[in-house]
């Protein structure tokens, strides 16, 4: 066989295993259709670096296909598959070529020259890489998916880029050898460096990851004592509020006793109406307020929500509660659902206070087991679209604005148990979240 022939030989085998890599890791985010384009998209540059010995086309060919993939799920953590994949692969492939040398005096030469040798080295390293990539993926998933959904965009692809030049480095050590004859004992150094410098470097990754996730569990403790101190702050002024009125009570009742002493009758119903009927009606809605969100039992959702909502009946908005069940548990971060929350009640109470009559409608409940969000509120229509308004810095409100629906779709995309839809139906604006 010529040599462009053992280069294309060599290149769909490579292809096809990091094919198989993305189907273990990518499963089920990507559909079937895909998968040729990633093996075309592969193949071909894998055979022209071979064939004109240009190493850095492999770091670009693993890089645009990382960003290819990313496209195709819609998961920004997936950009770490393919070079991950890479990287494993070549380890084992490394480990299965040096066995065969120790074992049999197989050269890495007398390998590349022979099709069916190359065959079946990587038919041995696609049985040895499956297991492993399966059990990567599952330690991935369980561990490590919660601290990637929400780093930043800086850190991600700082890591990203850390893979692929590990990747990189990991071929350019092997391929040093592909035309040197080597002892046993050169070969043992050369894949136990590829081994040292795999482990070192995600150790790397894995020690700065550890840190952004403590860094992200203290955070979530400052936020889960910031809600507590403000569930606190608005007990304390119910207090004051009931120990205001009681002192209103006692003038209030000496008032009524005069006009009615006096026989001033008129005076008496103007007085009702102007002072001690909104007073009530004041007082009713934040009753309601408190006793819907004794249904709830996640402190940091009850302090948002009675925060907010008792913010709305104290600016004249007509307060609408629906939470018919007990609310014990949420299958969403407690941080991103106060953010979500948060986000979504200033905004309507904003658009609210624009309107004649500023009404605010919220319901939380359950489907099944699934948790549902529903609120809506009364709006001046200003053209947008739904579309346009999750934009960012699209807004009606002038500069500084245009971020809130922006950064809840942000969030909400990184979660595959979260179903969101925004309606405008009969002067309402709609926010619809079921979380499952």
């Amino acid at each position: 066989m010529d040599t462009a022939s053992l280069y294309w030989l060599q290149s769909i085998l490579v292809a096809f295993l990091l094919t198989c890599s993305i189907f273990i890791l990518a499963h089920p985010y990507l559909s079937a259709r895909k998968y040729p384009v990633f093996f075309v998209l592969m193949a071909v540059p894998f055979f022209v670096q071979m064939y004109l010995n240009f190493t850095p086309l492999l770091f670009v060919t693993l890089a645009l296909n990382s960003l290819l993939l990313v496209k195709f799920t819609e998961k920004p953590y997936t950009v770490y598959y393919i070079p991950m994949g890479y990287i494993i692969n070549c380890v084992i492939l490394n480990l299965i070529t040096f066995a065969g040398n120790l074992f049999w005096d197989i050269s890495i030469q007398e390998l590349n020259a022979n099709p069916l040798l190359l065959t079946v080295y990587e038919i041995c390293a696609i049985a040895v890489s499956f297991p492993v990539l399966y059990l990567v993926r599952r330690l991935f998933r369980k561990y490590l998916i919660g601290i990637l959904e929400k780093m930043g965009r800086k850190l991600l692809l700082f890591i990203a880029l850390t893979l692929l030049l590990c990747a990189f480095m990991l071929f350019t050590m092997a391929s040093f050898f592909d035309h040197v004859e080597i002892t046993h004992r050169e070969f043992f150094l050369m894949v136990a460096s590829l081994v040292l410098y795999f482990l070192f470097t995600f150790s790397m990754i894995l020690i700065v990851l550890h840190t952004v996730r403590k860094g992200y569990e203290a955070r979530k403790k400052v936020e889960y004592l910031e809600n507590l101190n403000e569930y606190t702050r608005n007990l304390e002024m119910v207090y004051n509020n009931l120990r205001s009125f009681r002192h209103d009570y006692i003038n209030i009742m000496a008032s009524l006793a005069a006009y009615i002493d006096e026989r001033k009758y008129e005076e008496l119903g103007d007085f009702f109406y102007e002072h001690i009927l909104p007073m009530q009606k004041n007082l009713s809605q934040k009753n309601d307020a408190l006793n819907h969100l004794l249904h709830v039992q996640i402190l940091e959702l009850k302090s948002i929500l009675y925060t907010k909502l008792l913010l709305a009946v104290n600016q004249d908005i007509e307060v609408n509660i629906d939470i018919p069940d007990e609310i014990d548990s949420v299958h969403m971060d407690t941080v991103d659902l106060t953010r979500m929350l948060g986000i979504y009640l200033d905004n309507a109470i904003e658009a609210c206070l624009e309107t004649e009559r500023p009404v605010l409608n919220f319901h939380l409940g359950k489907v099944g087991q699934d948790v549902v969000f529903i609120l809506s509120n009364s709006f001046i229509d200003r053209g947008l679209s739904v579309t346009q308004m999750h934009k960012k810095d699209v807004t009606t409100k002038g500069d500084g604005h245009g971020l809130g629906l922006h950064i809840v779709s942000e969030l909400l995309s990184r979660y595959d148990n979260i179903f969101h839809e925004t309606l405008m139906e009969d002067g309402l604006f709609i926010q619809q979240v079921r979380i499952s």
